[in-house]
């Protein structure tokens, strides 16, 4: 057979596979409560490599001091623990209504990215998906310290740290987590009976989403 019959029947059969993907996808729908199939996590994958500027292929300038990590922990808790956990497993009542799900950070598909592509990703968010862009929009121009937003940088930080995060580590971020106002409430009558006040009331029981 020639090739150039080779090839058509191998583009037809590639678009015949394509053609029948597609519509058991669409059958299926799309809900965010499912997981990605392995195509399209594959394609997402390679489509984020490819938006990445190669200005972006950095190494942090900040070091992983004590101080800085600290800083990127408290920003993580208030900022991105409400869909990423505390842990960042991605485990959240927001993170499983997420489609795709957020990824577990602590494992190798975070924590081989570069640096900059971790950066990238937090200042300018993912496209159809639920990671929004977070960042000033500074640009790094170099590796030094002080170039790009140092906020972003020292949450690289303290993503790096994830795998080895401690349970006391956790405890304290439970204290910076966003809180709403029920919760701020409970918690100042739990305090005022710690304190000698009355006891602490339960709230109302009602629908709760």
């Amino acid at each position: 057979m020639k090739t150039w019959k080779i090839l058509l029947l191998a583009a037809i059969s590639v678009f015949v596979a394509m053609v029948v993907y597609v519509t058991v996808l669409v059958r299926r729908g799309f809900s965010a409560r499912e997981n990605p199939s392995r195509i399209e996590a594959f394609a997402a994958q390679i489509a984020k490599g490819l938006a990445i500027p190669a200005r972006y292929k950095l190494n942090n300038p900040y070091t992983p001091t004590a101080e800085n990590v600290r800083e990127g922990e408290d920003h993580f808790a208030d900022h991105c623990a409400i869909c990423h956990g505390n842990d960042g497993s991605g485990d959240t009542l927001f993170g499983k209504g997420l489609y795709p799900k957020p990824p577990d950070m602590r494992t190798a598909e975070t924590q081989n990215k570069s640096d900059g592509e971790l950066y990238y990703t937090i200042e300018n968010g993912v496209r159809l998906s639920g990671m929004p862009a977070f960042g000033t929009g500074l640009v790094p121009s170099s590796s030094n310290e002080g170039s790009g937003d140092a906020e972003t940088w020292k949450l690289v930080l303290f993503i790096r740290h994830l795998p080895q995060i401690s349970s006391e580590e956790l405890e304290e971020m439970k204290k910076l987590n966003p809180k709403t106002e029920e919760d701020r409430a409970e918690e100042q009558r739990e305090e005022d009976f710690l304190n000698g006040g009355k006891a602490p009331t339960p709230p109302a029981e009602g629908h709760h989403h």
